[in-house]
């Protein structure tokens, strides 16, 4: 029997959070309800739409749903008039993302990335792979206990390059024949193409990650042939568009302080082929840099190119505007190692003192994974990237806009 749920807010994140119970074993959205009296007679996603006293009529609720920006005034007023289970998000109900790395190795040699910076002189480390029957067991484990759904969206990557798994191909036609939501991330160094159509159908977002558009920033940063790379984009993005990909493609452009001349050319290349075009500025990927960073440990030689390269004057003055009550976007991402291990985050990498949780198998139930990711979130890690505001800076660092450089 399915929990009834109310849906708070019958706007468009109130779309959202019903289209995530509607796929959902375990819940159903019983109505929506809202403060506005001009939604109450339409309705929303064919439910009825109610205000506080139409809730309080209502029998056999055992849950509601905040979806809207207002979550916590709405929290206090709900508070006031009822004492069902109130959930500040649908995230707090059905995991909607998680992240599998199924890949413990990534080629580029980016050197603000911690991964980047030891794979300098390293060759493909081959035993860092998450094998297909590995990640047909461990799918089928998260599933059976509850931590996923078929719409959960299972993030191909974390810290490794997807695509140099050589059982790649046969996980995401795994994925395609569970019917199940997924994303990739890629550098494009490496081609695997699927011959399968609709192999791509579920795929929610294929995004290229590009540290400029010339071979002077590709030998600054990831270290690969330029050219090749742009070949690569096109034929994977032909491939995944031919086997049923209608999800959101994008290229994902780091704007460094010398790239900047290069942002054109880039644009024209990511429109030609159909796919979102989003420069942004990059940080430190990995909480100990970041951490090496903002208590002032990092070295000398290391500080002056990042000065040189990354755009850090805005920092110092984003770090101020954290409010104290801030909850990271990563709290409701759960996030699996290329071992099968829960580990704290995607952007928690393994210098950290906290960063392995142990097996998905010692995980027996959604609501011990709840109890677990409180725990971690309670870690000196987390408490430590709270403290400093590395989540705030992951979270509101902004995008490029033409002629707002510094």
């Amino acid at each position: 029997m399915k929990k009834k749920i109310l849906i708070w807010g019958a706007g468009e994140k109130g779309g959202q959070a019903y289209a995530v119970l509607k796929e959902s074993r375990f819940y159903e959205a019983a109505a929506f309800g809202d403060n506005n009296p001009q939604v109450l007679k339409a309705g929303k996603c064919g439910k009825e739409v109610v205000d506080v006293s139409g809730m309080e009529k209502m029998e056999d609720l055992e849950g509601i749903v905040i979806a809207s920006s207002y979550s916590k005034e709405i929290k206090e007023q709900l508070q006031s008039v009822t004492d069902i289970p109130i959930y500040d998000s649908v995230e707090k109900l059905v995991y909607t993302r998680i992240s599998i790395d199924i890949s413990g190795f990534c080629n580029a040699k980016c050197k603000w990335c911690v991964t980047g910076r030891n794979n300098t002189g390293c060759g493909i480390n081959t035993d860092r792979f998450m094998e297909y029957a590995d990640f047909v067991r461990i799918y089928f484990h998260l599933y059976d206990v509850g931590i996923i759904e078929k719409n959960t969206e299972i993030m191909l990557y974390s810290w490794g390059e997807p695509l140099l798994n050589k059982d790649y191909i046969s996980i995401v036609e795994f994925l395609a024949e569970q019917g199940q939501r997924f994303s990739v991330s890629t550098n494009a160094s490496n081609v695997q193409i699927s011959k399968r159509k609709g192999t791509y159908e579920k795929c929610s977002s294929f995004l290229f990650s590009m540290p400029g558009f010339s071979q002077a920033s590709y030998d600054r940063i990831h270290g690969f042939h330029f050219e090749k790379i742009k070949e690569n984009i096109r034929m994977l993005n032909d491939n995944i568009r031919e086997n049923g990909f209608e999800g959101e493609g994008s290229i994902s452009f780091h704007v460094y302080r010398f790239n900047h001349g290069e942002l054109e050319a880039a644009r024209k290349f990511s429109g030609d082929l159909g796919l979102r075009f989003h420069p942004y500025y990059p940080y430190f990927n990995g909480n100990s840099m970041a951490e090496e960073y903002l208590e002032r440990r990092m070295d000398e030689t290391n500080l002056r190119e990042a000065a040189e390269e990354l755009h850090l004057s805005h920092v110092e003055q984003l770090l101020e505007q954290r409010p104290a009550d801030y909850r990271c976007f990563l709290e409701d991402i759960v996030s699996v190692d290329w071992k099968g291990n829960f580990v704290l985050c995607c952007a928690a990498d393994e210098a950290l003192p906290d960063y392995d949780w142990g097996s998905v198998y010692q995980v027996e139930s959604v609501q011990q994974m709840r109890k677990k990711r409180s725990e971690m979130l309670q870690c000196g890690s987390c408490k430590k990237c709270r403290k400093l505001g590395i989540d705030y800076w992951m979270g509101n660092n902004p995008s490029y806009q033409m002629g707002n450089v510094k």
